[in-house]
């Protein structure tokens, strides 16, 4: 049977940022994450959740891949405190995008989101769906 998405609300500093965050909480939804999409638009994204033991784990065990991917995103590695500990802009065809910073949560968003997920801030998440 087919996960049905969750949609999440993202804000940082009682802004939103995004009502169109897919919540992907499972391998199968990870795995996926954007790929096969054209574009991005600036109220969607994903929220990863990083399985035990990779949980508040570093390197590649929270690493992300733009293989196949076909523009470029802003990825925020968030502490399961919701504090983003790093961003960073990835671009298509790069192999392997990381931090050495502990993270719960991987977020992609759209590109114009980056100043709003500064190292340190925190973001804040609700279901809509």
């Amino acid at each position: 049977m087919a996960h049905e998405k969750q949609f999440l609300s993202l804000t940082s500093g009682g802004i939103l940022l995004a009502d169109r965050i897919v919540l992907c909480d499972d391998m199968e939804s990870r795995h996926i994450g954007l790929l096969g999409r054209d574009q991005l638009a600036l109220n969607e994204g994903i929220l990863m959740t990083m399985p035990w033991p990779r949980s508040g784990g570093s390197g590649l065990l929270t690493s992300i891949h733009m293989v196949g991917m076909k523009f470029p995103i802003a990825v925020a590695w968030v502490t399961r405190d919701h504090i983003v500990a790093d961003v960073k802009i990835a671009k298509p065809g790069g192999l392997m995008y990381g931090t050495w910073r502990a993270a719960s949560f991987i977020l992609e968003a759209h590109t114009d989101h980056l100043s709003a997920l500064a190292k340190g801030s925190r973001l804040d998440w609700t279901s809509i769906s």
